[in-house]
């Protein structure tokens, strides 16, 4: 199976050891983990770090990750990841981080629909689930969008900096 997936406009592709500086871009910017319960990395070994956790979690078939890279400039503008795979019940988390400038619909949506397309043709997954936090209504606009379901909200399911955070669970079925 090939895990490099191709979109219009986007090459949705696994890193490699030259994206550390492209992992630590991305993921130092407050923009982009400004949702997420974590903090901008602050020096690029963080990024080498996480390139091994991401190497680690997809030997281990618990998630899959990947850069979007933009065809025309060659830019990466976003990490997308199915995490949390449960085969029992064919089943997976999207995360998405991506520069707030990219993220408008239109982009979005053909990254989702790369990965999506992958998810449930190709791993035989049934349900993706999008936990998003109430602070996000970017996020949360476009799962509506394209068509997840809002389903509920798991309260104070993570600490982060002495705070308890809630998720919206939005999940879109095969």
């Amino acid at each position: 199976m090939n895990w490099n997936l191709s979109s219009e406009h986007y090459d949705v592709r696994f890193a490699h050891e030259e994206d550390i500086q492209n992992i630590y871009a991305l993921l130092s910017t407050k923009g982009v983990v400004r949702h997420h319960p974590k903090s901008p990395m602050v020096v690029e070994a963080q990024a080498m770090d996480e390139a091994r956790r991401m190497v680690m979690q997809f030997e281990a078939k618990e998630a899959a990750f990947w850069l979007v890279e933009e065809k025309a400039t060659g830019k990466v503008i976003a990490r997308i990841s199915l995490q949390k795979f449960n085969w029992m019940s064919a089943s997976g988390q999207l995360v998405l981080d991506i520069f707030p400038a990219e993220k408008t619909p239109e982009q979005v949506a053909e990254i989702i629909y790369a990965v999506l397309t992958l998810a449930y043709e190709d791993l035989s997954l049934h349900r993706i689930e999008w936990l998003l936090q109430k602070s996000d209504s970017r996020s949360i606009e476009l799962a509506s969008t394209f068509g997840f379901q809002h389903e509920g909200q798991l309260k104070s399911v993570i600490e982060f900096d002495g705070q308890w955070i809630d998720y919206q669970v939005y999940s879109l079925l095969n």
